[in-house]
């Protein structure tokens, strides 16, 4: 299972915004710490299970150090950050995402396979690709 460093600014309206370096489309905040780190964990969550659904590979965790260079440029700009109180910097846990793939069956006419095969190969993905791309949205 994968960690994520998070970090944590502390908001100078109260609580805590929270981003992720290694996984910018995770933003979220939260009111206090309890909230911030429940928000967190489920932001990472959703953008994780947006990225499997894409058939994106997921971030490499960086480091601690890279984190906090990072929130440092961030923390620069100001952007609401009360500087009086310190970055955290937790581990928040991937969830777990089986992408194990399952082989089915399903039934087309000749016409529509061929159509469909047509338009997988227009688009560059393989038939089952395309499929789960088209009936999930993606």
């Amino acid at each position: 299972m994968n960690h994520y460093i998070a970090v944590f600014f502390p908001a100078s309206e109260g609580g805590y915004s929270v981003q992720f370096p290694d996984v910018p489309e995770a933003i979220t905040q939260g009111r206090d710490l309890a909230e911030a780190m429940t928000m967190a964990q489920d932001a990472l969550g959703v953008i994780l299970a947006d990225y499997a659904r894409a058939g994106e590979v997921f971030p490499t965790p960086g480091g601690l150090r890279a984190a906090m260079a990072w929130a440092e440029k961030e923390s620069a700009a100001g952007n609401g950050i009360d500087r009086a109180k310190e970055i955290l910097y937790p581990l928040i846990a991937a969830p777990e995402i089986d992408e194990t793939p399952v082989r089915v069956m399903v039934s087309f006419t000749r016409r529509d396979l061929s159509r469909i095969d047509e338009k997988a190969r227009l688009a560059g993905l393989p038939r089952s690709k395309f499929l789960a791309r088209a009936a999930l949205g993606a």
